[in-house]
């Protein structure tokens, strides 16, 4: 997961995306502000994961307005 110098200065956290990702998944994850990684063991949990991104997303993007 990695992020662009745009989506950092609003606010958005590679690291903290992938962390809370990941956790969805049964896992851990995390990294700089500009590149992370994580997994986990429950790849059912996949759309849950994805969508706690797109949510964390969503807030920092609705937030910015």
């Amino acid at each position: 997961m990695g992020g662009t110098e745009g989506a950092r200065q609003g606010g958005l956290r590679a690291g903290q995306l992938g962390k809370g990702a990941a956790q969805a998944l049964g896992g851990g994850g995390g990294g700089k502000d500009d590149v992370a990684q994580g997994g986990g063991v429950d790849v059912t949990k996949v759309g849950e994961a994805l969508a706690r991104v797109e949510h964390a997303v969503g807030e920092r993007v609705t937030a910015g307005r």
